[in-house]
């Protein structure tokens, strides 16, 4: 399938409906939310009587007003639906509003006053940190001693690192459409990536049964995390809006407002030690990572845990301890991004390869490949698990033959030689990336497939389409198995009320449980189906197939008989033509306790060289060419799969370059939009982009032998960032410590020695 096809999730097109282009009914009400304009504070009084009155008013909300519990923690309960006695962050809901229009629900916040006593927030993890002022309890990992393995190393060096946070910018902010129904149940339309936790916490707000609550999503406008929890937001408002005032509800942020309340990519600010021989070989690697995980934990246990998981990225590290803590401030929750954590633990890893770089003289990608897994020894992680069908070594050799990397180290040397104000350097960076949720009981999905009359299909799964092409390769799974054309699958909306309790489409695992879950269903109906053609048609069962809207026997492939005939007689004959199934996946487990086990059902591998020229009078770059080889086993859809692996890329490119989020002293975000917010455009792109797909590793165990892909990709974006510190050195030997995201700003501090 390596030719353009019409797509599901067409974005660009215009085609797509988001929440707010549903039909609303005649009568529908807008929600709108005060927020808090303090980052920490005690609340003494709230009076909205002026704005009750505001035209187009028809309710104001309260946490008082909540029937059921003020709580929407995913996994702590430290997270009210609206504040209380305090506010914590600056964009807190406090109060709901509906009104007739939006700009009324807008016009009557004004008149809210809401009294508030300042108290000092804290806005830095250090002084989070110093406070102890974890959410939950840090997480630690050990393997080995690395005391003596720094003794026993040639070389030692120690280093600070600040990892800077990442705004989603997704396409479609959070959005929910809330519809109560006479028999008292409650619709809800949500732009989210966890219709299940949507229904769950709006039970909770609501004291209703969750099967009184039907969440519906379909295409979504983008995700990469963001979704995962915190829209639940609109939804529950949307719901408690709804619900009080007995009509349609639609509650959508604009951009301004959701970079204000939602939270980011994890900000981390990191020390590390490390010690390795003059080979360029690592002994040992110690490290102390501090989170920022906002005002209440959300995720950011299981994104920590990923990090954890993810310290050594693609390198054996005989000795490793690691300290990561979850520091609690005055801004909003840090949540999931695409990564999930890793990408922040693997840059450092990434980093101190180029620091050992230096150090030795060795060149950094000779670094990297000393220090690979090997495929008989040195091939288990340091929480334990083996790493199975290793290919980083052929990755590597494949990556510099295709990329002529030490031609181009050559053609690099003589540039720089003879540029006094450009330096060009070009930096490889490889992945392994573990694919489960490391919450065990999250892997696993359902699936419904009905066939119709006529031979066509219609699936449900638990899956959400956000534009990753989930609803196409799921279509290209029934196609495939049943022998029909694609056109004649249709994949509906994911509902709670026909596919419940579902994970949430996350951790690069949606097309894995979902696809899984299909495919089961499909055996079941083909099984009891072919029963009924062998009588049919008389026809040796174990000899049928199904191809191209037909089944034949192979003995006999010239007689065919449509798909359709074969379904028409099978419902006279009263046989069921729908059937459900159910995915777990395998032998995945893992001891938190401990922090041991094999959490990762498999790895996604890939690596990349990119190659950058960076102008010292601007501190701007340009990326020249990027080379990427990724492993997608045996690719259901190779453009999707490419479209992954490049926006993966250059959303990693974004978040390590020109993606800079940026504070005043009172925790207001002031890069809250477009105008002062800058992420990746068009001139950003690599000039030359080869993207490649591994072909010589199908997974045999993954649906239709295909690997994930959605977010292994991104960590191969780290290899521009690291391609810029490269070509720092070369304008300046000395010492500097370039943080990311490296803004031309912080390029300059470094080339000058002006670093704070």
């Amino acid at each position: 399938m390596d030719q353009a096809t019409k797509r599901i999730a067409a974005h660009f097109t215009g085609q797509t409906r988001f929440v707010d282009d549903i039909d609303k009914p005649s009568n529908t009400l807008y929600g709108y939310i005060v927020k808090s304009d303090v980052a920490y504070g005690r609340v003494e009084s709230v009076n909205y009587e002026k704005a009750l009155k505001s035209p187009g008013v028809c309710a104001i909300l309260s946490h008082k007003d909540i029937p059921g519990k003020n709580s929407m923690g995913a996994v702590f309960d430290d997270e009210p639906v609206l504040a209380e006695d305090y506010v914590e962050f600056i964009g807190q809901a406090v109060l709901l509003i509906a009104a007739t229009s939006r700009q009324a629900a807008a016009d009557a916040a004004k008149k809210v006053e809401i009294v508030v006593t300042e108290l000092e927030p804290v806005l830095d993890v250090e002084e989070s940190f110093r406070k102890k002022n974890f959410p939950f309890d840090p997480l630690f990992i050990e393997r080995g001693d690395v005391e003596s393995g720094f003794e026993g190393s040639h070389f030692v060096i120690e280093g600070e690192l600040a990892i800077g946070g990442q705004e989603h910018f997704y396409l479609e902010t959070n959005a929910a459409m809330s519809i109560p129904k006479a028999d008292g149940t409650i619709v809800v339309y949500s732009s989210t990536q966890n219709p299940s936790e949507n229904q769950l916490i709006i039970s909770h707000a609501l004291d209703l049964e969750s099967s009184r609550i039907e969440v519906i999503t379909d295409v979504i406008g983008g995700g990469f995390g963001g979704k995962e929890t915190q829209s639940n937001w609109c939804a529950v408002w949307s719901a408690l809006l709804a619900t009080h005032c007995k009509r349609a509800v639609v509650m959508v942020l604009d951009r301004r407002e959701d970079m204000l309340i939602t939270g980011k990519r994890h900000p981390v600010k990191v020390n590390y030690k490390v010690g390795f021989n003059s080979n360029g070989k690592i002994n040992s690697y110690s490290s102390r990572f501090l989170f920022d995980v906002g005002f209440s934990a959300d995720l950011s246990r299981s994104i920590i845990e990923r990090a954890l998981l993810h310290l050594d990225n693609s390198y054996y590290i005989p000795a490793i301890k690691s300290e990561l803590y979850p520091c609690k401030t005055n801004r909003s929750s840090n949540t999931a991004f695409r990564g999930f954590g890793a990408p922040q633990s693997i840059a450092v890893i990434e980093y101190i390869m180029d620091e050992i770089s230096r150090k030795t003289g060795i060149d950094g990608a000779e670094v990297r490949r000393k220090n690979l897994y090997g495929e008989r020894v040195r091939n288990r992680a340091p929480y334990g698990q083996l790493i199975k069908d290793n290919i980083l070594g052929d990755l590597y050799r494949s990556i510099m033959e295709s990329s002529d990397y030490s031609a181009r180290v050559k053609e690099i040397k003589r540039f720089n030689r003879n540029s006094q104000w450009k330096k060009r350097a070009i930096a490889v960076v490889p992945v392994k990336f573990g694919i489960s949720f490391t919450t065990t009981f999250l892997n696993q999905g359902a699936a419904l497939v009905n066939l119709y009359k006529d031979g066509s299909v219609a699936l449900h799964q638990g899956g959400v389409e956000m534009g990753q092409g989930l609803y196409d390769k799921m279509i290209e799974v029934a196609s495939r198995e049943f022998g029909i054309k694609k056109e004649s699958v249709r994949i509906c909306s994911t509902n709670t009320m026909v596919i419940p309790n579902t994970s949430a489409t996350a951790a690069s695992t949606g097309s894995d449980i979902n696809g899984h879950a299909i495919k089961l269903a499909i055996d079941c109906l083909k099984a009891r189906l072919n029963v009924f053609a062998a009588t049919l048609y008389g026809i040796d069962l174990i000899d049928i197939v199904w191809e191209n809207s037909t089944i034949y026997s192979r003995k006999k492939p010239s007689e065919t008989h449509p798909l359709s005939h074969l379904i028409q007689n099978a419902y006279l004959a009263r046989i069921s033509l729908s059937e459900q199934a159910f995915y777990k996946t395998p032998g995945v487990h893992f001891n938190r306790e401990t922090s041991r086990g094999e959490p990762f059902y498999y790895y996604a591998c890939g690596i990349a060289a990119s190659e950058v020229e960076v102008d010292f009078l601007t501190g701007s770059h340009t990326v020249l060419r990027a080379d990427i080889l990724h492993d997608v086993g045996e690719s259901i859809d190779p453009l999707i799969d490419k479209g992954q692996i490049e926006g993966a890329f250059v959303q990693c490119m974004g978040w390590t370059t020109v993606e800079e989020l940026v504070y005043n002293n009172k925790g207001l975000l002031l890069t809250a939009g477009p105008d002062s917010y800058k992420i990746p455009g068009v001139a950003d792109i690599p000039k030359d982009f080869r993207v490649s797909l591994y072909k010589e590793n199908p997974f045999k165990d993954g649906i239709l032998r295909s690997r994930a892909v959605g977010e292994p990709p991104f960590i191969l974006g780290l290899s521009v960032w690291l391609a810029i510190k490269q070509a720092i050195t070369k304008f300046n030997p000395g010492e500097f410590r370039l943080d990311l995201p490296a803004t031309k700003e912080k390029i300059l501090k470094c080339a000058y020695g002006y670093e704070e």
